[in-house]
């Protein structure tokens, strides 16, 4: 990990809101149909897509994302950790 705190957690937020996108598209979800299945709004979702993660509480939501998706949290992390940056 290079940088500081900061700049890890806002490249690892922005990486797994790539990975949330992608796997949600490729299970043919709509944002709001995922977002009822984490019990959160679209609008939540989008934003957490878009890197978009007010003071980074987004663990429920994420866990509840990665039910849906057939897979664990750890998993969802780890394949955006993966993810080259940029």
């Amino acid at each position: 990990m290079h940088g500081s705190a900061d700049d890890y957690v806002r490249s690892l937020t922005q990486r797994i809101g790539r990975e949330v996108k992608e796997r949600r598209e490729a299970l043919g979800l709509s944002a709001y149909t995922l977002a009822k299945a984490a019990g959160v709004t679209d609008q939540t979702i989008l934003n957490l897509e878009q890197g978009q993660c007010p003071n980074g509480s987004w663990t429920a939501t994420l866990m509840r994302i990665a039910v849906r998706f057939d897979t664990t949290l750890s998993e969802l992390v780890s394949a955006a950790e993966r993810r080259a940056e940029g």
